[in-house]
């Protein structure tokens, strides 16, 4: 048995996941040391292997833990028949549930989320693990509901089934993960057999309605902004300031037109008009946001179009991002060179911008051959799809393919600047011990699936 399951693993997959883990462990055991201006030069004239051993190990001893631990998942879900998991897809389904729940009364608040569940010493994130239950439990459902996908009102036991996970996790909030799931389920649905023009027009109508939200918080925040600014300005003029109105014509004509003058009394009269108009613009920004995103969420998926508008705040991540990649040049600084990533300019650059990392110390290089990489992953993953003995194989093939070409279209198109930042980590490079874990148990799966392509195997 285990002899035949050996024999029929995927080795193209498996030596490029090798290349991937062994890329991202030097690439976080630089990312991770800081530097002083002395230490750097002590660097500068060591070759390629002698700085390899002046990387901090903390947080590589740490990953190294982490892979160990899934590559044991990895090889129990490789040995366990996947047929056997559809058995227990709506245990699983319920437990998912419980877990995602928990978070919201037992979770740990971190970096402004309550993700995370101490156990102890150790705190694991469900969310990510949620990811791989989903795909589990998902593929099973769309599998006993196979030709009967030909219509919205026979997709909509789908968006619910999906929905209601992601709710939770937008409870918590986590805004990335709920997108992974999202492209999941549309992956999975497609592969399912449903109708492509059905799809695409849910996609269009998201897209639609994802701009109109933009538009209106636009015009909301701004009106609120302008608000607040009119009403400093009268406030200065009231109290003796008389600059703040000279220099706002527009500001003057529109106190005169009210009928009020510039003298002291009537600017805190219409002082007082003011306020009570900005509680009203207020109490419709605060309504907006009760009901669909946060300012900050906004802003953070909002700023990647201009960064250069707040620099120093919600756009300093992405505009260090370009620098770091853009200054990596053809070959790069090389190994422990990077001072964007040394300086600590590049911010949280073991996690969602490690990519920066490689950019800049790899250059062009190094970033080709990691996104060569990427590519044999996602086409040994997409052949396995097509090789499947069954649909529910097949679906599972899907969903995990789906969901590492999502992680690392949004997390490179993030730190190159032309996607949101959605806090989405690098499949299979980020430092993190859930979603590392949760990357190589779905990547054993996923060899599951390759391994039992032919029932003559077993």
């Amino acid at each position: 048995m285990y002899r035949r399951v050996i024999k029929n693993l995927d080795y193209p997959l498996l030596g490029t996941t090798a290349l991937l883990l062994l890329f991202s462990l030097i690439t976080i055991g630089s990312a991770t040391l800081e530097f002083t201006d002395s230490s750097i030069e002590q660097i500068q004239g060591m070759n390629f292997f002698l700085r390899l051993l002046h990387m901090d190990y903390y947080f590589v001893v740490r990953q190294v833990a982490w892979i160990f631990l899934g590559l044991i998942v990895a090889a129990v879900l490789i040995y366990i028949d996947y047929e056997d998991l559809a058995k227990y897809s709506r245990h699983l389904y319920l437990i998912n549930l419980a877990m995602l729940t928990a978070v919201i009364f037992l979770g740990t608040s971190a970096l402004g989320a309550q993700r995370w569940i101490y156990i102890g010493p150790f705190s694991f994130q469900p969310s990510e693990f949620s990811k791989l239950i989903i795909i589990i439990t998902f593929a099973d459902f769309l599998a006993k509901r196979q030709g009967r996908l030909n219509s919205l009102r026979e997709l909509i036991p789908c968006f619910v089934y999906v929905g209601i996970p992601v709710l939770l996790i937008l409870k918590q909030p986590d805004l990335g993960t709920s997108l992974v799931f999202i492209a999941m389920m549309f992956g999975m649905l497609f592969a399912a057999g449903a109708r492509p023009a059905i799809l695409a027009g849910i996609i269009a109508l998201g897209l639609v309605m994802s701009f109109s939200v933009y538009e209106i918080h636009g015009y909301l925040h701004n009106s609120d902004v302008r608000m607040m600014e009119k009403i400093a300005q009268v406030s200065k003029a009231a109290g003796g300031n008389d600059i703040s109105l000279i220099n706002n014509g527009e500001l003057r004509r529109e106190i005169e037109k009210k009928g009020y003058s510039l003298n002291a009394g009537d600017l805190n009269e219409y002082l007082d008009l003011l306020k009570k108009e900005h509680q009203r613009v207020r109490s419709r920004h605060e309504a907006f946001h009760k009901f669909t995103l946060q300012e900050y969420q906004m802003t953070r998926l909002t700023i990647f179009m201009n960064p250069e508008s707040d620099l120093l705040g919600a756009g300093y991540h992405v505009w260090q991002s370009r620098i770091a990649i853009g200054s990596g040049g053809l070959t790069g600084k090389g190994l422990l060179k990077g001072t964007q990533s040394h300086y600590t300019f590049l911010p949280i650059r073991h996690t969602d911008f490690i990519f920066s990392v490689v950019g800049e110390e790899f250059g062009f290089v190094g970033v080709t051959a990691l996104l060569f990489l990427f590519y044999i992953l996602l086409y040994r993953g997409v052949r396995i799809v097509v090789m499947a003995r069954d649909t529910y194989g097949m679906l599972l093939a899907a969903g995990i393919v789906s969901m590492f070409a999502f992680h690392i279209i949004v997390n490179i198109g993030m730190t190159a600047g032309v996607m949101p930042v959605t806090g989405i980590p690098l499949a299979l490079f980020s430092y993190g011990g859930s979603n590392m874990i949760m990357n190589l148990a779905a990547l054993g799966l996923l060899l599951n699936v390759y391994v039992r392509r032919q029932k003559l195997i077993f």
